[in-house]
């Protein structure tokens, strides 16, 4: 397991360079869950040309922590746009017993918010027979419009939504603090060969096998953002991204050996 999960943040990160969004201080507020909010229309990758093959590597195996999910990835607080660009959210994959519910908000030059995914699908195999469960497909994507410069994005994952309604809860890319548990919910970084941000959300509340047994593995659900090339910009070449997260991945390994050593004793 330990060895697998070097070899996963290694890889990860090699086919991952090259581009960050810009930092900005701004943050989204007062978002509100609106429940007659409908499904917007859902775009197949037949009809978008998006190809979401590449992407599948990102969805790790049921289980596999990405423990070092802070190195050399995008702050998800922090995406703004800085020029005018028809956004898209994709559907890449998920691994969730949940039926997860997607929805996003803008705020800026652009102020507005609504449901981005209604019902993610869920592995739980009492599922299997309701269509509602086949509604999105991996590469389908739907279309938050044009979002102008200026404007700061916010996505937000009801866990188990389409299910619990108001009783779940609401995880987003806001502060980590803001989050019910106070812990992070979502990683994201830049795909540099297409230009793409990735959002990884973790949907179960509390710590690693706290709370809800969380596994905080973050392929709940796996979605790919087009904001536009240039809204991002340039970071650390390949060579000194894979470094920072070797070295990352070590200090993690040592940390767990550290506390097996402490409990033994």
């Amino acid at each position: 397991m330990k060895n697998q999960l070097v070899t996963t943040l290694i890889a990860a990160t090699a086919t991952l360079t090259g581009f960050v969004s810009k930092v900005d201080t701004a943050s989204a507020a007062g978002f509100v869950w609106d429940n007659s909010w409908t499904q917007p229309t859902i775009y197949s990758k037949a009809q978008t040309g998006f190809d979401d093959a590449p992407f599948q590597q990102f969805v790790s195996a049921e289980r596999l922590p990405l423990a070092n999910s802070g190195l050399l990835q995008l702050d998800p607080t922090k995406l703004k746009l800085n020029y005018d660009y028809d956004v898209t959210a994709y559907f890449i994959n998920q691994v969730a017993w949940n039926r997860n519910q997607l929805a996003y908000q803008a705020t800026g030059t652009t102020n507005q918010s609504g449901l981005v995914f209604k019902v993610v699908p869920s592995k739980d195999p009492k599922y299997a027979a309701d269509p509602n469960n086949y509604l999105l497909k991996p590469g389908d994507g739907v279309k938050l419009g044009k979002i102008t410069a200026g404007t700061q994005l916010d996505f937000f994952l009801r866990a188990d939504g389409y299910v619990r309604g108001n009783s779940s809860y609401t995880f987003s890319t806001q502060n980590a603090a803001a989050n019910p548990d106070g812990l992070q919910h979502v990683v994201s970084f830049a795909y540099s060969k297409d230009e793409y941000v990735v959002l990884g959300f973790e949907d179960l509340f509390g710590g690693f096998g706290k709370q809800q047994n969380s596994d905080r593995d973050f392929n709940d659900l796996v979605v790919v953002l087009d904001i536009g090339k240039g809204n991002l910009v340039s970071v650390p070449e390949p060579s000194v991204a894979l470094s920072l997260v070797a070295i990352g991945a070590v200090s993690i390994l040592g940390l767990r050996r550290r506390r097996q050593t402490n409990t033994a004793n």
